[in-house]
């Protein structure tokens, strides 16, 4: 890799970590923190994604890949293996138990919409038989506990289910809300990076649209109308994928096992922020020119 190249990496990071750093500062995260998280990944990275196949990886070949002291290495491996975690009940699970739930036609009305169904049924839906086909590893009930939680879903009396959202979305506290921090955008760079690097005859979609005199007094309606169209567009999206998923339809094509998926993001800020982000990132990058003279 070229030495430019390294340095458009770097900088496409630190500005993509720039409204992380803003709010973890505001929130009074230390610098120190963030930084022994990142050599916590760093290590990960190296070990997971770039073993020799067919041979063990070492804490000196990571300590070799990464330019982290073998000590180092050593603790961070180490305390990796020693504190995995439990299997949870995350976004995507609940996604894929929402997307089953109305893309079964003995569950949905005649509009498609999602109709109530058992907690547990010898025949025919039940959520017991959807949470089964999403994990193994959760109870259904646990699973139950966290969409009725979150608004979701809401368990009547009779002990049928209902679905009260076409996604979840959680609602209560920021913990949970963190979590799309650590799924959304990971997904929209692999994206931008697979498009950078990698020559395919098509490019992967990555596309976005903005204008920068929008008046304040008009962006709540906006808002409101954008994410009415994006909802409506990603239903069309959800059933297409479905006919691609071979759970739901197994006459899909086959092949290796791929992950696939689409998402729609709304951005808005004052202007004189995206000026003073903008001036900061052009700061920086003089300063890196500079610094190669």
């Amino acid at each position: 890799m070229s030495s430019e190249t390294a340095d458009g990496l770097l900088h496409g990071a630190a500005e993509a970590l720039r409204p992380i750093v803003q709010r973890l500062l505001s929130t009074g995260v230390p610098f120190g923190l963030l930084e022994a998280r990142l050599r916590e990944l760093v290590v990960e990275v190296a070990d997971q994604e770039f073993a020799i196949a067919g041979r063990p990886q070492t804490d000196s070949r990571v300590s070799l890949i990464t330019g982290i002291n073998r000590k180092e290495v050593r603790r961070i491996r180490s305390r990796s293996a020693e504190g995995a975690r439990l299997p949870s009940f995350g976004r995507n699970q609940a996604a894929a138990l929402i997307g089953r739930w109305r893309a079964d036609p003995r569950a949905t009305d005649r509009a498609g919409r999602p109709k109530p169904i058992p907690y547990k049924a010898a025949r025919g839906p039940s959520f017991v038989k959807l949470a089964e086909q999403v994990t193994v590893d959760l109870p259904a009930r646990a699973i139950l506990d966290e969409l009725v939680r979150t608004g979701a879903a809401e368990l009547r009396a009779d002990d049928w289910v209902v679905l009260k959202s076409d996604a979840y979305v959680p609602k209560l506290g920021r913990t949970e809300k963190l979590g799309m921090l650590a799924e959304d955008p990971a997904d929209l760079v692999e994206t931008m990076l697979r498009n950078i690097f990698e020559e395919v005859a098509e490019p992967l979609l990555q596309r976005r649209v903005s204008y920068d005199n929008v008046g304040a007094d008009g962006v709540g309606k906006l808002r409101r109308q954008v994410r009415s169209a994006a909802e409506r567009f990603l239903r069309r999206i959800d059933r297409l994928l479905a006919s691609h998923d071979r759970d739901r339809n197994p006459k899909a094509p086959g092949g290796e096992r791929h992950v696939a998926g689409l998402g729609v993001y709304y951005f808005e800020s004052p202007h004189a922020r995206r000026t003073r982000r903008a001036a900061a990132r052009s700061k920086t990058r003089r300063g890196n020119e500079e610094s190669k003279r």
